[in-house]
């Protein structure tokens, strides 16, 4: 198996810039450590090259373990300590301005009951009919309205 080593091309940067020139000084330090190190080991055989990776394949994780296991057995500083998480007390809070449940009294919920009263009499009555008829052509959802506030009233006035 031959490997064949391409040059790959740089792309060109602007030398008056901080980072261009920061660029250009790590890749000529590369440079330098990369031809330092081939010529160091130029003369190292096939099974010299085995024998230091395998010492350092060994080395790496036997040092791992090594932490991995320390990290569970060990009870001093150096193990993670686990605390809870504590929530803040005005986690539920939205920030709103709590107002007051209205005051619900008799009158208001009676004058709604009449006019739902009155609505309905209209309706069932033949003079009325025409009225009441001219009233849900210009207001269609009057007496669904009227229904829900009836309702809102009658929750209020249980409490």
């Amino acid at each position: 198996m031959k490997f064949s080593l391409k040059r790959k091309k740089t792309k060109k940067v602007h030398p008056g810039l901080l980072p261009g020139i920061t660029q250009i000084a790590f890749a000529h330090l590369q440079t330098k450590w990369a031809k330092w190190m081939t010529k160091r080991t130029q003369r190292f055989s096939r099974n010299t090259w085995k024998l230091l990776l395998a010492l350092f394949v060994l080395t790496a994780g036997g040092y791992s373990i090594y932490l991995a296991i320390d990290a569970f057995i060990s009870k001093g500083s150096k193990s993670i300590a686990v605390t809870p998480i504590r929530t803040p007390a005005h986690i539920n809070e939205t920030g709103d301005v709590v107002t007051s449940t209205p005051q619900v009294t008799d009158t208001g919920y009676n004058r709604i009951k009449n006019f739902r009263m009155y609505m309905d009499s209209l309706a069932r009555s033949p003079s009325g009919k025409p009225i009441y008829d001219s009233i849900m052509k210009h207001r269609p959802g009057l007496p669904d309205s009227v229904r829900i506030i009836e309702n809102y009233y009658q929750q209020l006035k249980q409490k």
